[in-house]
C-alpha cells in the first residue's frame, strides 16, 4: 500500500520540477522535435533525389528513341526509295512530256 501512495506523489514532484525547469524542458521539446524534423526533411529529400534520378533515366530513354524514329522517319521519307515502291508496288511512272497538261488562268 506504501508504493501505490508513492506514485501521486512521485508524479507530483516531476511535474513540480518540469515546471520549475521548464525552459530546460521546452528546450529539450524543441531539440527532439527538431531532430524529428530533420530526420523527416532528409528521408523526403532522398526518396525525390531518387524519384528525379529515375525521371531523368526515363527521359533520356525516351529522346534515345525519338532519335531512332527521327532516322527512321527520314530513312523511310527519302524520294529514291518513295520512287523506287511507287515504280514497284503501284507500277507508277514519270508521265512524258506529251502526257503532261498545263493549266493557266
Amino acid at each position: 500500500m506504501d508504493e501505490v501512495s508513492r506514485q501521486p506523489n512521485l508524479l507530483r514532484a516531476i511535474s513540480k520540477d518540469v515546471w520549475r525547469n521548464k525552459q530546460h524542458f521546452l528546450l529539450l521539446v524543441a531539440a527532439v522535435v527538431s531532430a524529428f524534423c530533420v530526420v523527416w526533411t532528409t528521408h523526403h529529400t532522398r526518396m525525390f533525389v531518387e524519384q528525379r534520378e529515375s525521371l531523368m533515366m526515363s527521359r533520356d530513354a525516351l529522346n534515345v528513341e525519338w532519335r531512332h524514329l527521327l532516322i527512321e522517319q527520314n530513312a523511310l521519307a527519302e524520294h529514291s526509295r518513295v520512287e523506287s515502291i511507287a515504280k514497284k508496288r503501284l507500277d507508277m511512272h514519270r508521265p512524258k512530256i506529251e502526257e503532261q497538261v498545263v493549266i493557266t488562268n
